[in-house]
């Protein structure tokens, strides 16, 4: 491991079996492998085996007494600015809906529905996508008093939403592949295990993902350097179709850290954007604590909106989240002159540069609908 982790808080007895468990279980996959897998393998059982996960268990991620501090978490400004948004395309369409993908602690719903409750979609129905049995058992009593509005989902179906899907902080929980330019070569970082601890190891890359990392500077226009190591994600273009092709009609609003392809391959960011949270504290080592922790990666959002036109979409708006936020409040009813002290701090969080303002975009898209007013600097020509 990179990190000593007994310099960091540990978990509970519970906890440290569960990780234990789960290292067991990715230790006999590297083997029957044959002592190597991809990066995404590993995150993808870090993040979703079933019942040892970080998504899958039981652990607490969110808030105060979690890993990390999600915007819904924050108030219900992210909700009046999504209402605020999303209300002249909602009023376009016969029936809609609202269909939220991994809706984590429920907040940002119950918000949303709170914020409905007072126009003329206070009958709406809500409905939520979670893998997770835990967080979703969590957003069943945090929504319990809206009834039978609220449903979930266990997969979108083709053409079966008339609405606007919302997803917040979901395209940087997809498994990435992690490579590294070596002699002119591209290669792929895997995970190996040595007495008992997971390592990395570089193999050479295969045809397809020689294209991926080809494609992506053709983008840039240029070789990137030799040294250069960093991540693609190969689930982004088919989540971005499956979420495209369950749209008969209406938009997808995406809000994500994440950059255009230009800054995300900046010669600079010569690794990648691979972090981890875990209580509080962001780090590089994917490996301490697996199940613990939370492994995450920037989207590409230029690679985002390419997936998203060739699947049929259009790319209707792309800002950041301060400047969306703040455009939107001022446009809606939300009365920000006598604003508490507390909620001031929290908004500020969300709009400062120096805080989540810039650190993370918004990306509206639309299907079969006039363009939303999304609010903010247009950025699309930077895609």
């Amino acid at each position: 491991m990179t990190l000593q982790t007994a310099q960091w808080p540990q978990p509970d007895p519970a906890g440290l079996a569960s990780s234990a468990a789960l290292s067991a279980r990715i230790v006999a996959c590297i083997e029957a492998a044959g002592g190597w897998i991809p990066f995404s393998k590993f995150m993808q059982m870090a993040l979703y085996e079933p019942g040892l996960g970080y998504y899958a268990g039981g652990s607490q991620k969110f808030g105060a007494d979690g890993d990390f501090v999600t915007a819904p978490e924050l108030g219900s400004f992210m909700a009046a600015a999504i209402v605020a948004t999303i209300t002249p395309s909602l009023r376009e369409l016969v029936s809609p809906k609202l269909v939220e993908l991994g809706a984590g602690t429920g907040a940002l719903a119950f918000a949303i529905l709170a914020q409905l409750a007072e126009t003329d979609f206070k009958h709406l129905t809500y409905a939520i996508l979670e893998p997770s049995p835990e967080l979703r058992a969590r957003q069943r009593t945090k929504l319990a008093q809206f009834g039978d509005r609220v449903t979930w989902l266990d997969s979108l179906e083709p053409a079966s939403i008339e609405g606007v899907i919302i997803a917040n902080e979901v395209a940087d929980a997809l498994p990435v592949e992690r490579f590294a330019k070596r002699d002119g070569r591209s290669l792929i970082q895997g995970v190996a295990c040595d007495a008992g601890q997971f390592i990395w190891r570089e193999r050479q890359a295969e045809a397809t993902e020689i294209a991926a990392v080809d494609d992506l500077e053709q983008q840039l226009g240029e070789a990137l350097p030799d040294g250069y190591e960093s991540e693609y994600c190969a689930l982004l273009a088919p989540w971005v179709t499956t979420v495209a092709d369950a749209l008969r009609r209406g938009l997808a609003l995406l809000i994500d850290y994440g950059l255009p392809a230009r800054e995300y391959y900046h010669p600079q960011r010569n690794r990648g954007t691979l972090i981890c949270h875990y209580r509080h504290r962001a780090h590089n080592d994917p490996f301490m604590f697996p199940g613990l922790q939370d492994i995450t990666a920037w989207v590409n959002f230029s690679g985002l909106a390419a997936a998203a036109s060739s699947a049929g979409m259009t790319v209707a708006g792309y800002t950041t989240q301060g400047g969306w936020l703040t455009e939107s409040l001022l446009r809606s009813d939300a009365q920000l002159t006598n604003i508490a002290v507390e909620h001031l701090a929290k908004l500020k969080t969300l709009v400062l540069p120096g805080e989540m303002g810039e650190r993370f975009k918004v990306m509206c898209l639309s299907k079969g609908l006039p363009a939303p007013l999304l609010g903010g600097r247009d950025m699309r020509k930077w895609l």
